[in-house]
């Protein structure tokens, strides 16, 4: 075994989308991590005769990861704006339907768990990544001529997919979570906080740098501020990509005056978060649009003003009241 490589030793009939896939026997896999650019005709050469080549620029060692059942075991690789490749080991018989119908399954279980991580590509939900590779290699077992969701098999492989998927990316971190939800990252939001605060200084207070940070971190720890950052970031996943019901897509991109659920959302962030105060300069930071969030979606841009106008007036009550 070669540094950057995880063997998986399963002989059987492999059905997969690798560079060196389609429908042939196999004797396993191998995930390979890649550094630099390579094309399909150079991972193709380099390929490992009588296996199924996977290829990755993720650590295939530490980020991968195993799930296994009384039917199914599935190995995942995965990394944040990078490949997502899974492959599930069945100890059955198919025929060839049950074969195909095991690959949908496994296709649609990986881009289900991406969706659930919350990955987007221009503000519309995705299910995985341009290089993103899926095997299904069936070892010899019980006969199967089904293998979809409502058999043993099926119920099975979807779950392990899913579980190992997530497993893979891992910890996705805070900054990623909100530039997918919100449009925004944490660096954003600090540099927005202090440009706004720079507009209306607290006399004699000197540097709040860290002050703005430690109340960011805080709200940020809690779920209840994440609940309203998740719906901001479906809403707009589900509005752009023409699925909210009485808002085409246009007119969720032209932030739609028909639209007030998008304000409701923010003042309820920012009543929970400091109550009327929050709210008021909410409203200031909405007419004001600094910096990115002019850009923000429809849902994002009430949520990263509300967001910002909790942690602002917080600071406030701790420079001026110190409470």
């Amino acid at each position: 075994m070669a540094e950057g490589e995880l063997w998986v030793e399963a002989p059987g009939l492999a059905l997969s989308s690798t560079v060196d896939g389609g429908l042939r026997r196999v004797k396993g896999a191998v995930f390979r991590q890649v550094r630099g650019h390579v094309t399909c005709g150079e991972m193709e050469a380099g390929a490992y005769p009588e296996y199924l080549n996977f290829y990755t620029a993720v650590d295939v060692e530490r980020r991968h990861a195993v799930a296994s059942g009384s039917w199914v075991d599935v190995v995942a690789t995965a990394g944040l704006g990078n490949t997502i490749n899974v492959l599930a080991v069945m100890r059955i018989e198919p025929d060839a339907r049950a074969l195909a119908d095991a690959f949908r399954l496994a296709a649609e279980a990986k881009a289900v768990a991406a969706c659930d991580m919350g990955v987007r590509r221009g503000g519309r939900r995705v299910g995985g990544d341009v290089s993103d590779a899926v095997a299904v290699v069936a070892t010899g077992g019980a006969a199967q001529r089904y293998v979809g969701l409502g058999t043993d098999v099926g119920e099975e492989l979807y779950r392990l997919v899913r579980e190992a998927v997530v497993k893979a990316l891992g910890d996705l971190g805070v900054d990623w979570e909100l530039r997918q939800n919100l449009g925004v990252g944490y660096g954003d939001l600090l540099n927005v906080a202090l440009e706004l605060y720079s507009k209306a200084p607290v006399p004699g207070a000197g540097e709040v740098g860290e002050a703005v940070k430690e109340i960011l971190d805080a709200y940020l720890a809690d779920p209840n501020v994440w609940a309203f950052i998740y719906a901001a970031g479906e809403l707009d996943a589900k509005a752009a990509a023409g699925c909210h019901r009485g808002l085409t897509a246009e007119e969720h991109a032209g932030d739609s005056k028909k639209i007030i659920a998008d304000e409701a959302l923010g003042v309820a962030l920012a009543q929970y978060i400091n109550g009327f105060k929050a709210v008021e300069m909410m409203y200031w930071i909405d007419r004001e649009k600094p910096g990115p969030l002019v850009s923000l979606p429809m849902y994002a841009d009430d949520v990263a003003a509300a967001l910002l106008a909790g942690v602002l007036s917080r600071l406030y009550d701790k420079l001026i009241y110190g409470v």
